[in-house]
């Protein structure tokens, strides 16, 4: 039986609705979104993200993720409920979130699972200058069989997906995400 797959989103509605690393830091780069590096090291660093302006003090606790270019950040409230069902899909490491210049404590993830989810010959592909071919609108495969809460596709490792298993355990546990069927991105 195949796996309803889902993007999650944040639930707050605004076109500035994520968040962005303090510095640019290539270390960092490589061990949320290239799987590289050693975690005692991240640790040790002073990881600060910022929220973008669509954030406020007063509407940040209406939800329990925010997306990140360079990774995905979960509330504390998240973490402390689901962090012992997810640990072999995701890695939580502590951070500071900056929004409107007060400090609070959420958590960057690692996706730690990789597995094909992309449906390469139903994506829609741009060529670049070079001739590389990059994915344009991904489309996602409907035979995922394997069972999983998040994963990032193995090969396009800028596409990630939850499963209902993921979704089911936030309904739960009452976390405030947004789901979204992927086909529509």
């Amino acid at each position: 039986m195949s796996l309803n797959l889902y993007r999650i989103n944040t639930f707050i509605n605004h076109p500035d609705n994520m968040a962005g690393f303090y510095k640019d830091e290539k270390e960092i780069y490589d061990f949320f979104k290239l799987n590289r590096g050693e975690e005692e090291s991240i640790k040790k660093r002073d990881l600060t993200f910022v929220a973008g302006k669509g954030y406020t003090l007063s509407n940040i606790g209406d939800t329990d993720f925010i997306s990140c270019p360079i990774a995905l950040l979960f509330s504390e409230k998240f973490v402390a409920a689901l962090e012992s069902y997810l640990k072999d899909d995701l890695q939580f490491i502590p951070c500071k979130l900056l929004c409107e210049n007060n400090s609070i404590r959420w958590y960057a993830a690692r996706i730690k699972r990789r597995i094909p989810v992309i449906d390469e010959e139903l994506s829609v592909y741009r060529k670049l200058v070079d001739g590389q071919k990059v994915i344009k609108f991904p489309r996602y495969r409907k035979d995922v069989e394997t069972p999983f809460y998040i994963a990032e596709d193995i090969k396009y490792t800028s596409y990630y997906v939850v499963t209902e298993l993921f979704k089911e355990l936030c309904e739960s546990n009452n976390i405030n995400i947004k789901f979204d069927k992927p086909e529509i991105f």
